[in-house]
């Protein structure tokens, strides 16, 4: 079947895909510390006995606009090998460049570095606004890290989480030479925040499919695996089922993880998951 034909129709059952199961080959999963489904303010603890994190801070302005960004060295990973750029929430943005380290994949690889053998970069955006209206300055802090060295450029990978899903798949869409493996959580494909940080209205049906459509074809080329809950009240897991299925119809090497139980919070149990650290260093060690 055509494929646009395809994603046509995907969108005409779209009442149907909201409240129905994924399809079958999806990977439903309830994690089992119920802890986890909340955000926590606190960092990971990692074994007094642990090889220590290393943590270089920078900052970087461009614009008229000064970022705070910070590599991650854990001690499973290597100067010069494949790197992970992991992109925050609305939640963690700000001036003091703190609150980017404190949910997601940061403390998931401090619990288990060995799970994650990655150089990690990991910015800060100051504003509302999706991560759209950063690109320039999070490409310079790749390039910053690779003229030093630190990282190895044809083998990164991208990551985030909510606003950081979407900007996962907007910077990998828009390079595709630069990241060979994409792992949104609870992304969303139609631009939410304005440059100004203000919140977008949500397109129309057709603005919606044109937004999913453009962007999927853009990555159909890389492997890519998506992740949400199921119960997720700020950004329905329609957003990604709707994705998962559209880059199957284009052939693309796509996974869909889907959680039970932690409304928006998918991101724990995904980083948890040494499966993703794994599946990273397949498509990173090529």
């Amino acid at each position: 079947m055509n494929p646009l034909l395809l994603i046509t129709a995907l969108f005409t059952l779209l009442p149907a895909i909201i409240t129905a199961n994924p399809n079958a080959d999806t990977v439903t999963h309830t994690p089992s510390d119920t802890s986890t489904q909340a955000p926590t303010e606190s960092l990971a603890t990692p074994a007094e006995d642990a090889e220590k994190t290393e943590f270089i801070h920078r900052t970087l302005e461009i614009d008229d606009q000064e970022y705070n960004w910070t590599i991650m060295i854990p001690p499973s990973a290597e100067r010069g090998g494949p790197a992970i750029l992991f992109l925050h929430g609305l939640g963690a943005g700000g001036t003091r460049g703190t609150a980017h380290l404190r949910y997601g994949l940061v403390p998931a690889i401090e619990r288990t570095p060995d799970d994650w053998p990655f150089i990690v970069i990991i910015p800060q955006k100051t504003t509302r606004s999706d991560w759209d209206f950063h690109e320039d300055a999070v490409m310079q802090m790749l390039d910053i890290a690779i003229e030093e060295k630190l990282i190895d450029p044809d083998n990164i990978g991208i990551t985030g989480l909510s606003q950081g899903g979407r900007g996962s798949m907007v910077f990998a869409a828009n390079h595709p030479d630069r990241f060979q493996a994409v792992a949104p959580v609870c992304g969303y494909a139609q631009l939410a925040y304005n440059k100004e940080g203000k919140r977008t209205q949500f397109p129309g049906m057709t603005e919606y499919q044109a937004a999913m459509t453009g962007l999927s074809e853009k990555l159909k080329d890389r492997p890519i695996w998506l992740f949400h809950g199921s119960d997720d009240k700020v950004v329905p897991a329609v957003t990604s089922r709707v994705m998962n299925m559209t880059l199957k119809s284009m052939e693309a090497d796509v996974k869909y993880t889907e959680f039970e139980n932690t409304d928006h919070n998918a991101w724990d149990p995904a980083y948890a998951m040494p499966e993703l650290g794994h599946w990273f260093s397949k498509h990173l060690n090529n």
